[in-house]
């Protein structure tokens, strides 16, 4: 996987205010963090933001749903290059790459994402919300070896 660098940072905030119907929360100061951390991917034109986490805890306030341990959450994934077939040939990789269950959240209303996720072989697992209770979204997860 190819890690994003700070050179790569221009363009990446670009991408996020060019969709912030669907980014309305990212801050320029949280990417760069994650650049700095190594917790960016950008690979042919497929951005990953993403950690493992480092304990198990609750995803959300207001969610049943827990992430375990070493396990990996991605924040954002956006195909830069929309309708090129390398978002799932990129999200495949990654899941290999990690070697661990993936978590993510998606908005409700998002139904392109929603019926990627499911395409790509993620379970829907769980629900959350934003905003207390008015922005409706989806958990989703890929078991390590659920093919």
């Amino acid at each position: 996987m190819n890690y994003a660098t700070i050179i790569n940072f221009d363009d990446i905030w670009k991408t996020f205010n060019d969709n912030l119907e669907w980014f309305p929360h990212v801050r320029s100061s949280h990417i760069k963090n994650r650049i700095e951390r190594g917790q960016v991917i950008l690979q042919d034109g497929v951005l990953i933001i993403q950690q493992i986490y480092q304990q198990t805890r609750k995803i959300g306030k207001d969610t049943d749903v827990y992430i375990k341990a070493g396990s990996h959450m991605i924040h954002q994934i956006i195909n830069l290059k929309k309708g090129n077939g390398n978002a799932e040939k990129v999200i495949k990789e990654y899941f290999a790459h990690v070697g661990t269950d993936v978590y993510l959240t998606v908005r409700s209303e998002n139904k392109p994402a929603n019926r990627f996720y499911e395409k790509i072989g993620m379970k829907k697992i769980g629900h959350i919300t934003w905003s207390k209770g008015k922005i409706l979204g989806n958990v989703w997860k890929k078991e390590v070896n659920n093919d």
